[in-house]
């Protein structure tokens, strides 16, 4: 068994012990079994989080400082989507609140941007001013994405807006986006 395995087994083991589950026979916990507190399940998560982290990283710990920014399959579950269209800097606020780590490295808005006009989903545009704006494409407007026009302090402009739809579909391949930007 390799390193990494050992360590995807822990992590495994971890996220089984927090939901109150024995890792070994897979058999729930009773209630008044010390490894079935709260407080503990709470670690058990907390190990299983860092674990994944130091998975993600090809079983190589680096300090948060010198990261780029990561994010937990714990921690992403936990990112609750706005039922009304939000911006981009919205959607990110959600997704760091989730977190809730200050000294966590902040998602860039671009690395979702990029990836979504990489994909097909948006476009870079030249507005009237020569300004560069970024714009849903027909298939971005499928999936929900929409512009909208906004009044500003230096004129109108077209803000992009992202369904609820939309940002379960970035949620689901938030990884994938930040793989990409490696």
């Amino acid at each position: 068994m390799t390193e990494l395995e050992i360590m995807q087994r822990a992590k495994m083991y971890m996220e089984k012990l927090a939901q109150g589950i024995d890792p070994i026979s897979d058999q729930e916990m009773p209630e008044d079994s010390v490894l079935n507190n709260v407080r503990l399940a709470r670690c058990f998560f907390y190990v299983s989080g860092i674990l994944d982290q130091v998975i993600a990283n090809g079983g190589k710990v680096v300090s948060i400082s010198q990261k780029d920014f990561f994010i937990t399959d714990e921690e992403l579950r936990r990112v609750d989507p706005s039922q009304e269209p939000i911006r981009i800097t919205q959607f990110v606020d959600l997704i760091m609140n989730a977190i809730n780590d200050p000294d966590r490295k902040r998602l860039k808005t671009t690395t979702i941007t990029g990836w979504l006009i990489q994909k097909g989903f948006m476009t870079k545009q030249a507005d009237a001013d020569g300004k560069s704006q970024r714009l849903p494409t027909a298939m971005g407007e499928k999936l929900g994405l929409s512009a909208m026009l906004r009044q500003g302090q230096y004129g109108t402009y077209r803000a992009v807006f992202y369904s609820e739809e939309a940002q379960r579909f970035l949620l689901d391949h938030l990884q994938e986006m930040l793989q990409a930007e490696k």
